[in-house]
């Protein structure tokens, strides 16, 4: 198991959270966190990157749906970067691609969180 780690940045007008690790209830506690914090302060869309993650339950996607909500009733756009594999399969059995604007790139999620902002 590798611990969760998290980073905060800002890139091309929007705010990036990017995600190492795993995310299960035992390591949540990293990224409800971070999520808050970039809820909070959002000023631009945020997209939170999934690439370096091996593995999330579904506390992980409680997460994300949690924050997209709260940002979507604030007007600002939310996208998520997941490659092919294992941890996309959760997002289509769960029917949140679209919802959450699951990109396989993250330039791809920055064009979809800014094309979801209300300005």
């Amino acid at each position: 198991m590798r611990p969760l780690a998290v980073e905060r940045s800002s890139a091309d007008g929007s705010e990036l959270l990017v995600v190492a690790g795993e995310i299960d209830v035992a390591t949540s506690a990293g990224l409800i966190g971070a999520l808050n914090g970039a809820v909070t302060d959002a000023v631009h869309p945020l997209v939170v990157d999934l690439s370096a993650v091996d593995f999330m339950d579904s506390t992980g996607l409680a997460l994300l749906l949690g924050a997209y909500k709260r940002l979507q009733r604030r007007g600002r756009g939310f996208a998520v970067v997941c490659p092919g594999g294992p941890l996309k399969r959760i997002f289509e059995v769960t029917d949140l691609v679209d919802l959450l604007k699951v990109s396989p790139s993250r330039e791809s999620a920055l064009r979809a969180a800014a094309a979801a902002q209300v300005v």
